[in-house]
């Protein structure tokens, strides 16, 4: 009896923990998009006010979000060396979000100042609409994710018996 009650409590811990991970993609997403607003923000008081370069400004930004680091140090690079293609990793990034972030540092001090704060603002927007709707299907999906593969690996312990 106690080996059926281990069996389904490992099936269930199993489940609860796939239902964790999914939700740490869904924050790691919404904080990757919170950091790239964070960022254009930053950008855009920087042009306004002491005109830096932009690997300048990205170099002091801090961010929580792993990846997005890594993307700034990428254009960090890029744009000291001068040379070749802006490359940004695309990590857990999906093919479009991917496509805008690359977008994105691909236009970092290629214009004038009034020009760039246009792009940005573009940015912003197309941003700012990406976050908002990753904190959606965060705070939708995230906790319910948890409580489905608890009750999926609950499920599954009981039919093993």
């Amino acid at each position: 009896m106690t080996n059926k009650l281990f069996i389904i409590a490992l099936c269930a811990a199993v489940g609860a923990g796939a239902g964790f991970v999914m939700m740490k993609a869904y924050k790691r997403r919404l904080a990757y998009l919170s950091g790239v607003c964070d960022m254009i923000s930053e950008l855009k008081r920087n042009i306004s006010y002491r005109k830096d370069s932009a690997a300048r400004v990205l170099g002091a930004f801090s961010t929580s979000s792993a990846q997005l680091k890594k993307n700034i140090d990428e254009y960090i690079a890029y744009s000291e060396s001068k040379s070749g293609t802006l490359a940004v990793s695309r990590g857990f990034l999906s093919g479009g979000d991917h496509a805008k972030v690359t977008e994105l540092f691909g236009a970092l001090g290629n214009s004038d100042g009034p020009s760039q704060m246009a792009r940005l603002d573009a940015f912003s927007g197309v941003f700012g609409e990406l976050k908002e709707r990753a904190a959606l299907k965060s705070e939708k999906y995230g906790a319910l994710s948890v409580k489905l593969g608890f009750l999926f690996g609950l499920g599954v312990g009981v039919l093993f018996l």
